[in-house]
């Protein structure tokens, strides 16, 4: 009676009397683990940001002194009162200036760039000086994707199709947030002037680009207001053909109108090229696509793809579409390209709309190497989590006991998901690492309740009372022990540094698993085992049945027998040898005992003295 009063008493009492509320926790629990599964962002690495920026301000035709006395110096004024700065650095070169800032580790840089920014527009510089430009190097800012497009038609074509056609489509895709285009050849007017016109007709240099300048103006004129109605006015006044530029007016000489004709040529050409790129050998145009902060880089990668070369029915499709195409069939039969609005959509893609000769290649494209490197670890920590389950069950020879402590691996680490999504951790190889290595230990708590539950059970106590009474023996050694390994892991999370960086989701989800496993220890085993129905197994021959009851007596009588037919002895050894080592993963090690014996029946001498220390450690554990 005393028994059961303090067994109501204890704290893990409503563990057995409230399966329904702990199981809906744990239900929630894993439905928003599952949540923030899916909407973790996958990278290689985490995300590493180092606190420095580089102001760079150019001063054209100025001497490192002047550029030191006019630039470098009033910004560093400027910026030295800026927060949770550690040092300040400046390099003056001749028609340039770079001012370095090293913040503290943490910082947040958004923050810092925007301080910076509103320092350097309070600082009055030269007339010629440019504004100053913040330079900050992030490796997730690196493209997501580099595509090639090259082809038998012209660099400028190559360049027209790049950014008017295929980077306006990209940049509409979700999770793309920015399109840059290299390489090709851009078109532009050159006007060239020649001198000696030009002084014949006695017109100066900067008259020409004057006009120029303002007959070709695209500007806000303000805005009119009519009663209730206001209308924007905006001048267009561009140039929109080389005859207009031709024709237009610089001046007079003796009543006759001088237009540019007269004094320059006139011709399309091709902008200073500073970048070639080539694929082939051949030469190309460049397009590098970036993608927004906290977005899945595997996903945006494949959905950048599809909409380029399209899926592999797209592709399959069009493929099947162009060999119908040479057999001359007709291209408006339904039973030959299905309706137009399949084809349409099967269709819908960059590649098959090329103009023909042209051709598009993914030339750059981490998300493989990424998506490769996190399959791998996950695969390397599910087996890790399948041989931890199938070690369970050769150790407990028990299913129902194999199965509540299994349920604690992936409950634990979809739990940890949840965590993660809360405290901002990606999924990459650190923190899925994180996860492999806290695989094995996840299982402990549950192992060490779960085996003072049987014991109390096996001592004569019921259900409800062994749960209660082997949860609370154990409670306090179990939290001891999950605090001292997350006292191991959790200081990682306050390192420093590019190290703290790396380490620290690696850390955070170490923790973040092995506390999940405490509570599902402390809570859920002992709410599925007070509703186990099996009767736990004796300890003398735990999971076995009457076909594995085997001793050594039962060897060594076996051995007595006398059997006048040596092929027949042989026999029976050769069947006996994979039935005893089937044994040994069910039964206890005692059993090498009646091998030793029934080995030295047939006098196999050199056998049975390599086999004689595992006698000794049998006959040890059969004692004890």
């Amino acid at each position: 009676m005393i028994q059961e009063r303090d067994t109501q008493n204890s704290f893990f009492y409503f563990t057995t009397q409230r399966p329904v509320t702990i199981l809906m926790i744990v239900i929630g629990i894993c439905v928003f683990g599952w949540i923030s599964y899916k909407q973790l962002p996958m990278n290689l690495m985490p995300d590493i940001s180092y606190p420095s920026l580089t102001i760079r301000t150019e001063y054209a035709a100025s001497a490192p002194e002047d550029v030191e006395n006019s630039i470098s110096r009033p910004l560093e004024q400027a910026l030295g009162v800026v927060g949770n700065l550690v040092s300040l650095s400046s390099i003056s070169r001749a028609g340039q200036s770079d001012i370095k800032l090293e913040f503290t580790w943490g910082t947040d840089m958004n923050e810092a760039s925007s301080e910076v920014r509103e320092k350097c527009d309070q600082v009055i510089l030269p007339e010629d000086a440019k504004r100053p430009l913040l330079l900050r190097y992030d490796p997730s800012l690196d493209p997501v994707l580099r595509i090639g497009l090259y082809g038998n038609t012209s660099l400028f074509y190559l360049r027209y199709l790049a950014e008017e056609k295929i980077k306006l489509l990209l940049e509409t895709l979700e999770g793309v947030a920015a399109v840059k285009v290299k390489g090709g050849l851009e078109e532009e007017i050159r006007i060239e002037i020649q001198e000696h016109k030009l002084h014949l007709m006695g017109i100066n240099i900067l008259e020409v680009k004057n006009r120029l300048s303002q007959e070709n103006v695209n500007l806000a004129g303000g805005n009119l207001k009519e009663a209730d109605t206001e209308y924007l006015v905006r001048t267009l006044n561009e140039f929109k053909s080389m005859e207009e530029i031709e024709n237009l007016v610089v001046g007079y000489k003796n009543g006759k109108e001088i237009k540019v004709k007269d004094i320059a040529k006139i011709h399309k050409t091709a902008k200073d090229r500073e970048i070639i790129t080539r694929i082939h050998g051949q030469e190309s145009v460049e397009i590098e696509i970036y993608k927004e902060a906290d977005v899945n880089i595997i996903t945006v990668a494949q959905r950048i793809k599809n909409k380029l070369l399209g899926t592999p029915e797209q592709q399959e499709f069009a493929k099947k579409l162009k060999d119908k195409s040479h057999t001359k069939e007709d291209p408006s039969n339904p039973n030959t390209k299905g309706n137009f609005v399949s084809v349409q959509t099967m269709t819908n893609f960059v590649a098959y709309s090329l103009p023909g000769g042209t051709q598009i290649e993914v030339l750059s494209d981490p998300s493989i190497f990424i998506q490769s490197a996190l399959e791998e670890v996950q695969t390397t920590a599910i087996s890790g989590g399948l041989l931890a389950v199938l070690l369970l069950f050769l150790f407990l020879h028990s299913f129902a006991a194999t199965i509540i402590i299994g349920i604690s691996i992936p409950l634990s680490i979809i739990a940890t998901f949840a965590a993660m999504k809360v405290f901002g951790v990606s999924l990459n190889i650190m923190s899925l690492g994180g996860l492999a290595l806290g695989i094995g230990m996840l299982v402990d708590n549950s192992i060490v309740v779960l085996e003072s539950i049987a014991r109390c059970k096996e001592e004569g106590d019921s259900y409800i009372t062994s749960v209660v009474r082997g949860v609370s023996e154990v409670g306090s050694a179990v939290v001891s022990s999950t605090l001292t390994t997350v006292a191991v892991f959790f200081p990682i999370v306050f390192v420093e540094g590019v190290a703290g960086q790396i380490f620290g989701s690696m850390a955070t989800t170490v923790v973040f698993s092995l506390l999940a496993s405490l509570a599902i220890s402390l809570f859920l085993i002992p709410m599925l085992s007070s509703r186990q129905l099996p009767t736990m197994e004796s300890q003398q021959y735990p999971g076995s049945t009457t076909i594995f009851a085997f001793s050594t007596q039962d060897g060594l009588s076996l051995c007595r027998k006398k059997d006048k037919n040596l092929f027949s002895q042989i026999g029976i050894f050769i069947l006996y040898l994979p039935y005893t080592l089937i044994l040994i993963l069910f039964k206890n090690i005692q059993i090498l005992s009646a091998l030793f014996f029934f080995i030295l029946k047939f006098s196999f001498l050199w056998i049975s003295i390599a086999l004689l220390p595992l006698l000794l450690v049998g006959n040890f554990f059969g004692k004890s």
